[in-house]
């Protein structure tokens, strides 16, 4: 958790720029996270094709997995299947500032509510911490009854209602960027990253797509579609951090992950592969706001090449 490396000053934000893409872009700084279930019975998921940044962590020591997902340039119909909230997301939206969107969350030793009244930035479970369940139905969120989900994997938050209800104006953290992306490196023609193999399985899959520049995404051997769209997703940059993962109390559904401090990460881009470091200059449940930043081989800030990203 120490962190020993020069960590870089913020970026500065480019009009028209969006700073979490690279891409072309106007519009109010308003980012979103949305707590998604990565069960596999909650597959094919709605909205994730418009979101700019993915994350996927364990939530489970089998190896069961959620995802947070970031919306910025391009907010869906709707976005989910949604599912509870874990410390270590609520870590992530304090990063970002950022309205953080979850239906349930986890209690007891390791509760969700405790930890926002107690260390993040408004001190308080209220907005913009946003429990779905005490929204009504309907309005703010739907259960669908389509032939693909049932409950619980079948709550979608309704987007519409995210904007209107926006009311903080978080500090926009760019990253670098790169129109090229990695020309160095070793070949990485794919990542597999195995999660859990046993049923229901987490195996995930990145493909690099020359014709493209990206790498499409797979889950469980089949494409990680848009359940809106039927559009498959591909990101610019994928980038695995490595990091410490215990579970307290030895329960294996309370999971602790460290976000701060620094780690090794491996950097996937253009069918390219280089190791470098993450770095959070915070502490556990201090200076939250602080981005997380991804240094190359040479310690120097990580261009992102222009495109989404999965994390």
């Amino acid at each position: 958790a120490k962190v020993t490396v020069k960590v870089p000053g913020d970026n500065p934000v480019q009009d028209g720029v969006n700073p979490i893409t690279g891409e072309s872009w106007s519009g109010g700084y308003r980012p979103v996270l949305i707590n998604i279930d990565s069960h596999p019975r909650a597959l094919p998921h709605w909205g994730v094709a418009s979101a700019d940044l993915v994350y996927e962590l364990p939530i489970q020591q089998d190896g069961s997995t959620r995802q947070v997902a970031l919306f910025l340039s391009e907010y869906p119909e709707m976005a989910g299947p949604v599912r509870s909230a874990r410390i270590p997301m609520a870590s992530l939206a304090e990063m970002w500032e950022a309205p953080y969107y979850f239906f349930g969350y986890q209690g007891g030793t390791t509760s969700v509510k405790d930890w926002v009244k107690q260390y993040s930035a408004g001190r308080k479970f209220s907005y913009p911490y946003v429990e779905l369940m005490n929204k009504k139905i309907n309005q703010w969120y739907i259960r669908t009854n389509d032939q693909n989900h049932v409950a619980p994997y079948n709550v979608a938050v309704l987007m519409d209602k995210v904007q209107e209800e926006y009311g903080v104006s978080p500090e926009a953290k760019p990253f670098l960027f790169d129109e090229t992306g990695l020309t160095r490196g070793e070949d990485a023609p794919g990542v597999v990253i195995c999660y859990k193999a046993t049923d229901p399985a987490y195996l995930t899959a990145y493909q690099y797509n020359e014709a493209t520049g990206l790498y499409d995404r797979w889950r469980n051997g089949q494409p990680y579609t848009d359940a809106l769209t039927g559009e498959a997703t591909a990101y610019a940059n994928v980038i695995v951090i490595r990091t410490d993962v215990s579970f307290a109390n030895h329960n294996p559904s309370r999971p602790v992950i460290r976000l701060h401090g620094q780690g090794v990460c491996e950097i996937f881009q253009n069918g390219r592969y280089i190791r470098g470091t993450w770095v959070r200059n915070s502490g556990e449940n201090k200076n939250l706001d602080r981005r997380m930043v991804f240094l190359d081989e040479n310690g120097e800030e990580l261009p992102m090449k222009v495109g989404k990203t999965f994390i």
